[in-house]
């Protein structure tokens, strides 16, 4: 994996191609649905992002070689009438965090 230096508390969880996303310019948002990143019925499509801590999140893939690939965290989960609508991700390696300017929401389907 094709990574930039980045803490050694953050860990390479759920590898994730950026081509199961569906790029929206207008909110700078990569969008997904949870069963095309491969989660089942009841299970989480992501993993541990932080070795001392249970937050999780994945690695986004780049599509393009040579592009490095980025750890993301679950920032917010909305929640209505006790459903699970959405999570959104940013990148957990605050040192980049101003380089990328987009996010990642997976629709819990």
């Amino acid at each position: 994996m094709n990574r930039h230096h980045v803490p050694a508390n953050i860990l390479t969880p759920k590898p994730t191609r950026a081509e199961l996303f569906t790029w929206h310019g207008d909110t700078k948002t990569f969008v997904a649905e949870a069963s095309s990143l491969g989660a089942r019925a009841g299970t989480s499509p992501f993993g541990r992002v932080y070795a001392d801590a249970c937050d999780e999140g994945l690695t986004l893939v780049s599509r393009y070689s040579g592009r490095q690939d980025i750890v993301f965290v679950v920032s917010h989960t909305e929640v209505s009438d006790g459903d699970l609508l959405w999570w959104d991700l940013v990148p957990a390696d605050r040192g980049i965090a101003h380089r990328v300017n987009f996010k990642l929401r997976v629709f819990n389907d």
